[in-house]
C-alpha cells in the first residue's frame, strides 16, 4: 500500500508540506522556551550559591527552580522529538534495507501516536488531579496551581501526536527520511 511518487504534487503532499513547515516552527519556539527555562534555572541556582557567603536567602528561588526544571522538560519533549536527537537504534534495519527502513518508519509512527494518544486521553485526569497550589512558586497573582506543571506535558504530546501522523502520512507519500544517519553515509 503505497501512495508513490504520484502523489508528491497533490492535495495531501501540499497539506503535508506546509503542517511540517508549522511544526518545524512550533519545534523552534518550544527549543527557545526550554533552553529559557534551563536559564532561568540556572540564574536561580548561581543566585542561591552567590549570596549564600552574605546570609541572603530567598526560599521561592527553589521551587521556580523546580518548575522551571519540569517545563524545561516538557517543553524541550516535543523540540528532541521534532529536530530527532532522540537515541535511535537502527543498525539492524539499516543493515536490512528499506523494506524494513519503510516498514519500521509506519512501525514507529504508530508506536508514537499509540503512546500520546494515551498520555493526550489520560491529561483531564492528570489536570483534575492536581489540585492546590505549588508552595512558594509565586507569581504576582499569587501561588501558581499544581496543574501548570502539566499544561506543557500535553501540549508536547499532541504536537508529537500530529508530528507522528505526518511521519506515517511521509512515508506513505514515499518522502525520504527526514534526517541523514552518519551510519548510513560512512
Amino acid at each position: 500500500m503505497s501512495g508513490g511518487k504520484h502523489l508528491e504534487g497533490g492535495p495531501l503532499a501540499r497539506l503535508a508540506f506546509q503542517l511540517d513547515v508549522w511544526l518545524e516552527r512550533l519545534g523552534q519556539v518550544f527549543l527557545v522556551i526550554a533552553n529559557l527555562c534551563l536559564l532561568l534555572m540556572l540564574i536561580g541556582t548561581a543566585a542561591t550559591i552567590l549570596l549564600r557567603p552574605l546570609n541572603l536567602s530567598f526560599y521561592w528561588i527553589w521551587p521556580w527552580t523546580m518548575q522551571f526544571f519540569v517545563w524545561m522538560s516538557f517543553f524541550g519533549f516535543y523540540a528532541v522529538y521534532r529536530f530527532r536527537k532522540d537515541i535511535a537504534v537502527d543498525f539492524v534495519v539499516l543493515r536490512l534495507g528499506g523494506g524494513a527502513m519503510r516498514g519500521t518508519r509506519y512501525f514507529v509512527a504508530l508506536v508514537v501516536m499509540t503512546v500520546t494518544g494515551v498520555i493526550l486521553l489520560q491529561m483531564p485526569t492528570i489536570i483534575a488531579s492536581q489540585v492546590g497550589v505549588i508552595d512558594a512558586v509565586v507569581t504576582p497573582w499569587g501561588e501558581l496551581e499544581r496543574y501548570t506543571l502539566s499544561i506543557p506535558l500535553g501540549i508536547s504530546c499532541f504536537l508529537i501526536f500530529v508530528n507522528a501522523l505526518l511521519d506515517f502520512v511521509k512515508a506513505w507519500l514515499d518522502w525520504p527520511e527526514p534526517h541523514t544517519l552518519p551510519a548510513v553515509d560512512s
